[in-house]
């Protein structure tokens, strides 16, 4: 039980990033903003705070992923500064790419399957200050396992 708890925690596997409690908020902010709010009151608000929660979690889960992925390999998998600036990066030059380029927007769309839409609405640029708080979570895991 004690294993399940460091690992839920992110102690023996390099994930930790990800389950930091604000990115967790913003998994729970986004499936109940796209699942609930979404259908009943579909407006620039609801649009806004999926884009918002996406850019907070998505950083972080790529560099968990990248974590996982290195520590399977044995070739460490311990969140960097340098990872975590480029999952960060990353994250906001697809979200860019994504509003701004009709083909990007129409091959992910069909990557992704299910009747997958993108809207571009070049507003939710606005939005992309929102990866400096998956900048802050990584930070905070850094100084968490360097403590």
């Amino acid at each position: 039980m004690e294993r399940l708890r460091r690992a839920l925690r992110g102690e023996d596997l390099p994930v930790g990033e990800a389950l930091h409690p604000v990115a967790l908020l913003a998994v729970i902010v986004l499936v109940v903003n796209d699942w609930v709010l979404k259908p009943r009151f579909h407006g620039a608000i609801t649009g806004k705070l999926s884009d918002v929660a996406g850019l907070i979690f998505a950083p972080v889960l790529l560099s968990a992923v990248i974590g996982l992925a290195l520590h399977v390999l044995r070739r460490g998998g311990r969140l960097t500064h340098r990872r975590l600036v480029l999952c960060c990066l990353a994250t906001a030059a697809g979200f860019a790419a994504v509003k701004l380029c009709a083909p990007v927007r129409e091959h992910l769309a069909a990557l992704l399957g299910h009747h997958a839409e993108f809207y571009p609405d070049l507003t939710d640029l606005f939005t992309l200050p929102a990866v400096l708080v998956a900048y802050w979570i990584g930070r905070d895991e850094l100084r968490r396992v360097r403590s």
